[in-house]
């Protein structure tokens, strides 16, 4: 089989409003700063003004700042299941050799290790396509494997 790669980060669609208020802001940073003879900004307040314009732009074109900096994902493979599920929580990473069982919920999926470790991945959050080819992959591998499934 094949390995699968779920990213977990939410896609953002693009938003011409606040791609344009980006734009505003940087071009008025510029204008403020070069052109005008206003004087009643500070150097910091117009530095601070373009950057929250750069930051407005990126969010309007539909980056997510986060993602690109916090990975969030599934992956599974022939060798072993890694699920990063948020920002703050910690890598899970089990090899097939070393799950006992595999329950698979209505809501979510719990791995039993041998040495009695039990770690459950909630999966209400994503698609219903996602949690079918997520199910499929899950119960291919651990049937490859021999491991019970519940």
């Amino acid at each position: 089989m094949k390995p699968l790669y779920i990213d977990l980060n939410k896609k953002t669609p693009i938003n011409y409003l606040r791609l344009l208020l980006g734009v505003i802001m940087m071009a008025a940073t510029v204008y403020i700063y070069f052109f005008s003879a206003i004087t009643r900004f500070q150097p910091y307040q117009l530095l601070l003004l373009f950057f929250f314009g750069v930051y407005y732009a990126i969010m309007g074109a539909g980056l997510n700042l986060l993602s690109l900096v916090f990975k969030r994902f599934i992956s599974i493979n022939n060798e072993a299941i890694r699920v990063k599920q948020g920002i703050f929580k910690r890598l899970y990473e089990s090899k097939w050799s070393d799950i006992a069982e595999i329950q698979i919920n209505i809501t979510a999926i719990r791995i039993k290790g041998k040495d009695g470790s039990d770690y459950q991945f909630e999966y209400q959050h994503l698609d219903e396509d996602l949690v079918h080819t997520l199910k499929t992959a899950i119960v291919h591998q651990a049937k490859e494997q021999s491991i019970t499934i519940g």
